[in-house]
């Protein structure tokens, strides 16, 4: 059996989703920008009024609990500094937090929306149960005025060198993973489709519900279905650009959301519409689910009844659901029909040996290994479908 590396979820314990290994990209380091800035804890609150700053949602599972959050107010009051706050900018001064996120809706939460009553405090108690409105004014301005650490990636840094900066951060003892700085850079309605994709039932039952999304493992699936629906592989045409790729169709689906033109260069959108994109979706995680069982996506094959499954592979889960979305009712009824036969194929091109490996493995993000999973998947079908005849 070989070793394959998965991704970890937020507990620290392994998602079901084998890790994708490529390369990181190269930049110039003197196209780095970022900026030092002290801001009052009150200007924080005015720029999260007036939408200057943005703190995407964070998942279930990982928000702090109301004693945490209530800690931190306690930590604000009792003036010890807080940690460092890391956010990009974009060309209107907006500041989108990456990383100090609960932080931010904690301050939020309380400040701001005054919906929090502290509790769980370890040293100012008498405050058990107040909320903002109820602390003396003394310690209102005390808050205000606290002022608050930020390194702030300036517009003119290229979004790559800004996306590896930010996954260079620890945090609670992780680096973000990809999907949490996308998710952080490009919160907006996309974030609410991939959500929904990954706890749609179709998608859980085709996944046997095994992976962790507390880290968004399953909505960069989603993501990674959607990103070659919407452009095609056609569109990927520079190795290692996969984390570029997908980041382009989280904004173009955030543009699609409020029916606002985006371009981007050398993208070509082939799909926009997004009812049609869910339609297709959830149609191939039905099939993926009839068609391989318990070992959809996964380097796997039910019929050999495998003691043991591997993690699902990003790739295959991208290349088999895109392929079957759109492929004919009567050409999968003849898939389902001569499973024997696909499963043969299938255990010729998951051998080790076979080039496909390297398709879904090493060569992963390469234009080579795209177009080559592909190539072998659909070549692989139209060979079952002519033998049918």
């Amino acid at each position: 059996m070989d070793l394959i590396k998965e991704e970890l979820a937020a507990d620290g314990k392994l998602s079901g989703v084998e890790a994708e290994g490529y390369r990181p990209y190269p930049f110039d380091a003197n196209k780095i920008s970022i900026q030092r800035k002290i801001l009052p804890l009150n200007t924080l609150v005015r720029r999260l009024e007036n939408n200057m700053l943005v703190a995407a949602e964070m998942q279930r599972g990982i928000v702090w609990d109301k004693g945490r959050k209530s800690r931190l107010i306690e930590s604000i009051l009792l003036k010890i500094p807080l940690p460092l706050f890391y956010a990009a900018a974009d060309k209107n001064d907006v500041f989108y937090i990456v990383d100090g996120l609960q932080r931010v809706n904690t301050i939020r939460e309380f400040v701001l929306e005054k919906s929090l009553a502290l509790s769980g405090l370890e040293f100012l108690r008498e405050l058990k149960g107040k909320t903002y409105n109820e602390l003396s004014t003394d310690l209102q301005i005390r808050i205000e005025e606290t002022e608050l650490q930020f390194a702030v990636i300036q517009p003119d840094s290229p979004p790559e060198v800004q996306r590896n900066i930010f996954k260079r951060l620890n945090t609670g003892g992780l680096p973000l993973s990809d999907q949490e700085i996308r998710h952080a850079l490009y919160y907006g309605p996309v974030s609410g489709y991939l959500k929904q994709f990954a706890m749609s039932q179709e998608f859980q039952k085709a996944t046997t519900e095994s992976i962790n999304d507390s880290r968004m493992a399953a909505q960069e699936l989603a993501l990674r279905f959607i990103a070659f629906t919407v452009m095609g592989k056609e569109s990927y045409r520079k190795d290692e650009e996969m984390d570029s790729f997908l980041c382009d169709a989280m904004q173009i689906v955030n543009a699609l959301s409020i029916e606002s033109p985006l371009r981007i260069e050398k993208r070509f959108i082939q799909i926009d519409d997004l009812d049609e994109i869910k339609h297709r979706f959830l149609l191939s995680m039905r099939r993926a689910e009839q068609l391989f069982k318990r070992c959809a996506f996964r380097m796997a094959i039910q019929s050999r009844n495998p003691p043991w499954r591997p993690p699902i592979n990003k790739s295959l889960f991208e290349v088999w659901s895109v392929i079957l979305s759109t492929m004919a009712e009567s050409n999968f009824q003849i898939l389902l029909d001569r499973r024997d036969l696909l499963d043969d194929r299938l255990e010729e091109i998951y051998d080790a040996t076979h080039p496909f490996r390297k398709y879904c493995g090493t060569d992963s993000t390469k234009v080579s290994g795209i177009r080559g999973r592909y190539m072998e998947i659909n070549e692989m079908i139209q060979s079952i479908l002519e033998s049918c005849k």
